[in-house]
């Protein structure tokens, strides 16, 4: 079947799009749960990236919070200090579920609303763990 064919053919509609889909590597996974907050449970602001870097000694660039959290992991790979990225990343987690539960005290009507963003925080704070946790045993290979 020609190519003009196909796209004539209302049965071959997805076959055209399933040819330009790209495979989503598990690096791009993990910065897409980092900057997205409905699946992370946290928003992470690009100074607070940028702050984040800095506490580890790099000055990183402003821009797509993506790609900032991507220099950030390419760095600490490089430099050894990967382990030590996660553990910011989950202090950070931590600082915010605790502010979360800060707001269900202030304004107990919300405690619902804030519960759901605890539990998917909560939920990136085992993520990290577990990737900390695999750094262990895959350099020990």
């Amino acid at each position: 079947m020609n190519n003009n064919n196909q796209n004539n053919n209302p049965y071959m509609e997805g076959m055209h799009f399933l040819q330009n889909v790209k495979e989503e590597t598990e690096f791009e996974r993990i910065l897409k749960i980092l900057t997205i907050p409905a699946r992370s449970g946290i928003y992470i602001s690009r100074k607070e990236i940028r702050e984040i870097g800095l506490s580890m000694g790099v000055e990183i660039p402003v821009k797509e919070r993506k790609f900032m959290l991507k220099d950030l992991f390419i760095y600490a790979k490089q430099f050894g200090t990967l382990k030590d990225f996660i553990d910011l990343l989950i202090n950070f987690t931590d600082r915010k579920i605790n502010e979360y539960r800060e707001l269900q005290e202030i304004y107990p009507k919300s405690k619902l609303l804030f519960e759901g963003w605890i539990t998917r925080a909560e939920k990136l704070k085992k993520f990290l763990e577990k990737m900390k946790f695999e750094i262990d045993i895959y350099k020990n290979m």
